[in-house]
């Protein structure tokens, strides 16, 4: 577990610092926190690394949950295997709306970065979505860092979990649902701002 809470700490870091980075190109004061685009590469190389590791922690309790169904087939006792079945797939269920949220979240991500590349081409001013689109991929990538601990959670054994783990799964829930959330609000910030800037330019204000 140490390790994961490792990868969600540098995680935390490295995306504070590139939000500042956003920010600080909107108000105009980039210099002054990040150096040119070197440091806003190797933020990026950064981010990269992580949401991989993340990835690959997810995909190897996936696999570690099939392997739990296999061995409880295994056992003798119908009335415990079928309980424990009942519970592994339950904890599939969790985990995979979760992942359906994010991956929803992640796919209007990139149609909104999309849309606003398309945008730019119309020298239409698209700070203020670039920044609550960097708020957005902050909180994806967050959600998906506390999604690896709840899989590692769920997926170390059929067994019922802990007093203590049910406390850590119920806070490691609550804290996916909220970063969800709030990148959801970033996002529809994002898309509120490009439909603003695009009826100023067909009507601009007097």
């Amino acid at each position: 577990m140490k390790k994961y809470l490792s990868i969600l700490f540098v995680c935390a870091l490295v995306l504070s610092f590139g939000t500042s980075y956003v920010f600080a190109q909107t108000d105009g004061s980039a210099t002054n926190l990040l150096d040119t685009n070197s440091a806003k590469n190797t933020i990026q190389a950064e981010k990269d690394k992580i949401r991989s590791s993340v990835e690959q922690i997810r995909t190897e309790a996936k696999q570690n949950i099939e392997n739990l169904k296999l061995k409880i087939q295994t056992g003798k006792n119908k009335v415990k295997m079928q309980t424990a079945i009942e519970r592994i797939t339950g904890r599939e269920d969790v985990l995979q709306k979760f992942d359906t949220a994010i991956e929803k979240l992640s796919t209007l991500k990139d149609n909104i970065n999309t849309k606003i590349t398309k945008l730019e081409a119309q020298d239409l001013n698209t700070d203020t979505a670039k920044a609550e689109v960097a708020i957005a991929d902050e909180k994806i990538t967050e959600a998906k860092g506390k999604m690896a601990d709840m899989s590692t959670l769920l997926s170390t054994s059929a067994n019922e979990l802990s007093k203590d783990d049910k406390t850590t799964l119920k806070q490691l829930a609550e804290d996916v649902q909220n970063l969800v959330k709030d990148a959801h609000l970033a996002l529809n910030e994002a898309v509120s701002s490009l439909k603003d800037e695009l009826q100023n330019k067909i009507n601009p204000p007097n």
